[in-house]
């Protein structure tokens, strides 16, 4: 970094920016993260960036200043693989670096980012921190630019620096995925199904057995035929037996959870396709239509669903198969 840093006034301004950041949502996060920005500093323009868990890509919280197209860049490959001053982020210690801290023959504002992108949109300056959780992962950036190439001032740079490992933190979309398996008690392994099947692993959870691609395109057709469905519970098949997932929407995906393998109540695959019909509502001769079995045989399935439950009418057991999720995932 350029210049002496006054390391006492650096920290100062980043226990400004982590107090500016801890709240409730993320939109308000991003606006009290960008307004004690413009506090310490006459900053032209601000951004809070998130990487997006599920849709892949980055999410804008919060801006002041930047143009769309300016956003845009900020957040496509061309600035996070192509950018001189992003690359060092990348390569080296340091978690914000300045258009001043570009070493080398080449200062930053002669860089094809700055004389293509910001100086034409009237920045002469700025900064960028890469957010990195304490856990390593890279969860989006925060990017400042000015109108003097005087700023930001090194304390402010530094500031970013020490004050990135919180940000990361306000700035974790993955949070919210967190927080719905904690306050639902949901432990073990759990992941997210994007709108085009793919499986996005939810941090500290393994992937949960048996979610391969036929189940992922499943859960897929379950939600596009439920735009805004409730948590729901059901059963999938797997190699090794069931598997009993709990499915919560979330913005473009669905949450997948597992649940312990005795919620199947040690159904057979048979009846539990009886009991998913008989929660239906469907009489004994229907399910038997249905499956291509007897009235008799489809009796004999009945009863044995209502012992392996524990209870004494269908009514009962086409409750306990909603509520503790013991009907089969729908095709469609």
């Amino acid at each position: 970094m350029s210049g002496p840093v006054d390391e006492a006034a650096a920290y100062r301004v980043a226990f400004g920016l982590a107090a500016a950041a801890q709240q409730s949502s993320w939109g308000a996060t991003a606006a009290a993260v960008l307004e004690e920005l413009g506090t310490h500093l006459p900053t032209a323009a601000a951004a809070l960036v998130a990487v997006d868990p599920v849709r892949g890509g980055h999410v804008v919280l919060g801006s002041t200043g930047y143009r769309p197209e300016v956003l845009d860049f900020l957040t496509s490959p061309a600035f996070l693989v192509d950018d001189v001053g992003y690359r060092l982020l990348v390569e080296k210690p340091r978690r914000a670096r300045a258009w001043s801290d570009v070493e080398g023959p080449d200062a930053y504002a002669d860089t094809r980012s700055a004389r293509t992108v910001f100086r034409p949109a009237g920045f002469a300056g700025g900064a960028t921190a890469r957010l990195v959780s304490s856990d390593g992962r890279y969860t989006g950036d925060l990017h400042l630019s000015t109108d003097d190439p005087e700023h930001p001032a090194p304390e402010l740079t530094a500031a970013l620096h020490h004050a990135a490992p919180v940000l990361a933190g306000a700035a974790d979309l993955s949070r919210r995925l967190l927080t719905l398996l904690e306050c639902g008690g949901i432990e073990g392994p759990a992941a997210v199904v994007g709108p085009d099947g793919t499986v996005v692993p939810v941090p500290g959870r393994t992937r949960p057995p048996g979610l391969d691609d036929d189940l992922a395109a499943r859960i897929v057709r379950w939600r596009r035929a439920r735009p805004d469905p409730p948590q729901a519970r059901f059963l999938a098949p797997a190699p090794a037996g069931w598997v009993p997932l709990q499915l919560v929407a979330v913005e473009d995906g669905t949450l997948v959870a597992t649940r312990p393998q005795d919620a199947a109540h040690g159904l057979s695959y048979r009846e539990a396709e009886v009991l998913t019909l008989l929660a239906d509502g469907l009489a004994n001769a229907t399910i038997a239509r249905r499956l291509g079995i007897s009235a008799r045989t489809t009796a004999h399935h009945v009863e044995h669903v209502l012992g392996k439950l524990q209870v004494d009418c269908r009514v009962t057991a086409a409750r306990l198969a909603v509520e503790q999720g013991l009907r089969l995932l729908p095709e469609a």
